[in-house]
């Protein structure tokens, strides 16, 4: 059901209120009460904007041609009064568009500015390296995500590229890009003594975790469906510090790993989670 502030219909229909809402926006927004008055611009636009889903304009679909375009009004040249006057308010409400957009980029860039670092470093400076989690998942996945260091190194740097890219001296075993943006750096106060990354960044690492035995079962139930997760015993690890993993997620990560036949136990559970 669609109704005011909840809009649930067909998609289409959302998106298209959405972005209508939005342009009559720009000029209302001084104007509140003359909201109807920019309909007819609001139609033009619509139906003179590229829709991908279409691959062309609603007017092309409509009429098989080009919209004709909006001619540059020059006061003195048109001879009817009321034609005259509309140009002028064309010409005032795309103003005004101008302004809101030119406030609108200024406030973006103000707040942005607030959180960004003006660093510049030196060919030679030794760096800390902050990996960003979906770097780190992109490579290999990590038991304790969110108790994982965040930088690493230090490195040195060896190449600045353009304003605020710079290529560092990673060991030869690592599997990730050389080059990283200045917001992901940090300058090391003092003289590097080791330099490292973490064992899953590297080629030839041997402390990637490994399920070596299922210890448990049990299956959790929500609202919707059901999921079933393994206590895993790691290798190298106590059982003690083993975890519940869901088993897609071991069969999609481990699937030589032949963990259904290396089950120590037969425990289980029916446990129930609140709904998400």
């Amino acid at each position: 059901m669609s109704s005011a502030y909840h809009p649930e219909s067909d998609g289409q229909t959302e998106v298209i209120n959405r972005c209508l809402e939005a342009y009559l926006r720009c000029f209302a927004i001084d104007q509140p009460k003359n909201w109807a008055l920019w309909l007819p611009w609001a139609e033009f636009w619509y139906n003179s904007t590229f829709h991908a889903s279409t691959g062309t304009t609603p007017f092309e679909v409509v009429y098989g041609r080009r919209p004709p375009s909006i001619l540059q009004f020059i006061p003195g040249e048109v001879r009817v009064e009321s034609v005259a006057r509309e140009l002028q308010d064309r010409d005032e409400a795309l103003r005004q568009l101008k302004v809101h957009l030119s406030n609108a980029q200024s406030t973006m860039k103000l707040q942005a500015d607030k959180h960004r670092r003006d660093v510049q470093f030196m060919v030679g400076d030794w760096v800390y390296v902050k990996l960003k989690p979906y770097r780190q998942l992109s490579v290999s996945q990590r038991i304790h995500q969110k108790l994982a260091a965040k930088f690493f190194g230090p490195f040195q740097i060896i190449e600045k590229i353009g304003p605020v890219a710079y290529r560092l001296h990673l060991p030869s075993t690592s599997k990730i890009h050389l080059v990283f943006h200045v917001a992901l750096l940090k300058k090391a106060v003092c003289a590097p003594t080791d330099t490292h990354l973490p064992p899953d960044l590297c080629i030839d690492s041997t402390d990637t975790p490994i399920p070596i035995a299922v210890i448990a079962k049990r299956v959790l139930q929500n609202a919707s469906d059901s999921v079933e997760q393994w206590l895993i015993q790691w290798q190298h690890q106590d059982s003690e510090d083993a975890t519940w993993e869901d088993k897609d997620w071991v069969l999609g990560q481990f699937p030589d790993a032949s963990l259904e036949d290396k089950t120590l136990g037969e425990g289980g559970g029916n446990d129930t989670i609140r709904q998400l």
